[in-house]
Order: structure tokens, then C-alpha cells, then sequence
């Protein structure tokens, strides 16, 4: 595991002062895809519990240092906010130029061994539980007080550092800490995306607005090409139906090819 910057003394001494209490977590995800290691922020404040995509805070600077509007969709699908102390998740969503959130309550029953070990000055203990159809095991530090962690990970009496699930197919590491003098302003990339509001829907909603896309991901081409319209892809023209059924099965097998729940009970259905 990476050093972890940060200083625990430092840590509680600004802690009535601070707005934003900020860890910084290493996403690594095994799939069948080569996916890069991602940076991953929680932040936490007097009022919520922030996960989001380390991308969205670079944007939002280079945006506040140009004037110009930087922008950048997740590229790991867990855009998370709740109230603090509690499992109350909302999970937000970009679908192409749709932004959704599903409300849940996604309480952990954890079982905490007698298990430790050292990562640098921190003496960590070890929790298991089970959630989303996976089974995971969590190193928390009972010295920092705040039962949060990385995703909808919660409930420990002490801060997650390590988080992975028995298949290792993610795995989160704590690599920093600071805490900011203000509550960070989380508005334009979270709790709405550059402007777009989020449509509150169920889960079943959801699966239904995934699924009409993957059935017919190419209609608006379909019927620009029955209209008569040039429909250009990657540089080569599209003439026929017969091409642009080629063109479907290539985004229905991307689509598929590039899925990797975290959630695995909750999946979308997507057909075999």
C-alpha cells in the first residue's frame, strides 16, 4: 500500500475547523478489459458523504483557473451521496445526455476478527461483510473517527483504509488525506451534472431506460439513413441497413464487453 499522507495528530487538531474532511482512495478493477487504476475521492463534511471520480475535481479547477467549462463523465459508475451517519445512498448516473439517480438504503451487517495489522504508523483491524453479491473484507483504523468509506461502504467504528472483495476484483486503497477549509462545492459535477438535473427513478425504471438503448442503440442513425441523411462512423459512410445492423451489434457487444457492476444483485439484465 501506498503512503499515506497525512499526519493523525494534525488530523484531530483541525477537525472542528475544518468543512471538508478529504481521503483520496486507488480504485484498482480486474475485468476482461484493461482498465486503468483510478483515483477515487470521499469527502466528508458536517452535513454529507461524498464518492466521486478524482477526474471531477481536476475539471472543476482547470474550469475556475480558464473560464472555460471543463467537463468529464465517470468512468467508474459510483457517483455517491448520502447524509452522514446514515446508509441512505443516492447513486447517480450519466446515460449519454440523461442524468439519473436511484435512492437506496443499503445497510452492512459487518463482522469485525480480532485480526490486525500495521500500515505505516496505523494499526488497522479486519471486518467482512456481504453486499452487492460479493463478499468483502475491510481494513478500518479504529484511531480515525469516522465510520466512512470508500463507495456505500459505512458502519465500522473507525475510517476504511483497505477495501476488496474476495475475488479481487476491486480494490481500494487509501493514498491521502487534507482537509479543506471550506465545505468543497460538489454542485455542478454530482448532485447535478454540468446542468443537467438528475431524473429520480427506481431501479426497475432504470433497467428499462439501459435496455432500450442496448436493443436499439443506432435508431436516431435508423432513421436519419430512412429519411434519406448522410450517416458518417469512424470515418466511413453508412448506406445501407445491412451496415448499420453491423454498426448495432458492435455497440451492443461494446456495451456488454465494458459492464462491470460493483453491484452484482443489482446488475442490468443485460442478454447473453
Amino acid at each position: 500500500m501506498k503512503k499515506i499522507i497525512f499526519i493523525l495528530s494534525l488530523l484531530f487538531f483541525v477537525k472542528s475547523f475544518s468543512q471538508t474532511h478529504r481521503f483520496i482512495y486507488e480504485l484498482q478493477i480486474k475485468s476482461n478489459t484493461q482498465i486503468p487504476k483510478t483515483n477515487m475521492v470521499l469527502d466528508i463534511d458536517k452535513e454529507y458523504v461524498k464518492f466521486y471520480d478524482y477526474d471531477f475535481i481536476k475539471n472543476d479547477s482547470l474550469s475556475k483557473k480558464t473560464g472555460h467549462n471543463y467537463q468529464t463523465n465517470t468512468q467508474t459508475d459510483q457517483l455517491i451521496l448520502r447524509k452522514i451517519n446514515t446508509f441512505e445512498n443516492k447513486a447517480f448516473h450519466d446515460n449519454m445526455f440523461d442524468y439519473f439517480v436511484i435512492n437506496s438504503k443499503d445497510e452492512m451487517i459487518w463482522k469485525i476478527d480480532n485480526d490486525t495489522k500495521k500500515v505505516g504508523e496505523y494499526t488497522l483491524q479486519k471486518a467482512t461483510t456481504n453486499f452487492g453479491g460479493r463478499n468483502w473484507t475491510a481494513w478500518f483504523c479504529p484511531s480515525i473517527p469516522f465510520q466512512e468509506g470508500p463507495y456505500k461502504f459505512r458502519g465500522l467504528p473507525g475510517l476504511i483504509f483497505q477495501l476488496s472483495d474476495d475475488k479481487n476484483n476491486f480494490e481500494y486503497s487509501l493514498v491521502k488525506s487534507t482537509n479543506l477549509n471550506e465545505t468543497f462545492d460538489t454542485s455542478n459535477f454530482l448532485e447535478t451534472h454540468y446542468g443537467i438535473k438528475p431524473v429520480s427513478v427506481n431501479l426497475k425504471q432504470f433497467y428499462k431506460v439501459k435496455l432500450d438503448y442496448y436493443h436499439d442503440p443506432v435508431s436516431e442513425m435508423r432513421n436519419n439513413l430512412k429519411n434519406g441523411g448522410t450517416i458518417i462512423i469512424n470515418g466511413s459512410k453508412i448506406t445501407s441497413q445491412e451496415q448499420l445492423d453491423q454498426q448495432r451489434k458492435f455497440v451492443q457487444e461494446n456495451i456488454k464487453k465494458y459492464y462491470y457492476p460493483i453491484e452484482l444483485d443489482k446488475a442490468i439484465p443485460y442478454p447473453n
